[in-house]
């Protein structure tokens, strides 16, 4: 073949391969893990605490008031998975199985962009520990751990051994996460006060449902 009639292929193909349109790229799932925002239907927001996973599937874990089993829960407008299972009373904890891994990917750190706080473990903390809360309302928040094994009578029923802490908490934080250093403690499940005055607030230990439904807690990079 020529020099003359290479150049004039070689030139041909450049003009082909720049006509062609590029090749669309599919998003990336986003971030999804305690203090998320989380909805079903057009109830009110609540924030997720953490997330978990058996095996190879993930889940996330919220207070009761996110949903109840067979809710179909979403974010940001993308479904997100379905509320498993509600072993507690209705103000206690629920656990969510993500089933749609194409739009997310659960992460261990809190909230899952900012990512300021990268979960290690699941370590109970003592009274008397700093422990700091996450909730779309009033964002990060910390205190103290006042007392443990307490019993709240709620709307919905009974719950104990909550842990009561110096935290305040305001409507939308509910089922933020609690740590205390990188290690997760609980799911806010109520309290008193507002932030603006001062209040108290009780979570519900996480490790009670990592053991309840065979969980681990999904700890970051």
């Amino acid at each position: 073949m020529s020099l003359t009639r290479f150049r004039c292929l070689l030139g041909l193909v450049l003009v082909f391969c720049l006509a062609m349109p590029p090749v669309a790229q599919a998003d990336a799932p986003a971030p999804l893990g305690g203090g998320s925002a989380l909805q079903v239907g057009a109830a009110s927001r609540c924030t997720a605490g953490f997330a978990a996973v058996a095996g190879n599937v993930g889940y996330l874990i919220a207070s009761a008031a996110c949903g109840r089993p067979g809710d179909t829960v979403s974010s940001a407008g993308r479904v997100v998975g379905v509320v498993a299972a509600a072993q507690f009373p209705p103000s206690g904890a629920i656990v969510i199985r993500v089933t749609n891994t194409a739009d997310w990917r659960l992460v261990g750190s809190i909230p899952p962009v900012d990512s300021r706080v990268t979960i290690t473990g699941a370590t109970e903390a003592a009274v008397g520990a700093s422990v700091c809360r996450y909730g779309l309302t009033t964002g990060w928040r910390c205190g103290v751990i006042l007392a443990k094994n307490q019993t709240i009578t709620f709307p919905g029923g009974t719950l104990t051994g909550l842990t009561r802490t110096s935290v305040c908490a305001e409507p939308g934080d509910t089922g933020g996460p609690f740590v205390s250093g990188t290690q997760a403690q609980g799911v806010l499940v109520g309290g008193s006060g507002t932030c603006a005055t001062g209040g108290t607030s009780y979570f519900l230990p996480v490790n009670r449902v990592l053991s309840a439904y065979r969980l681990s807690i999904l700890t970051g990079a």
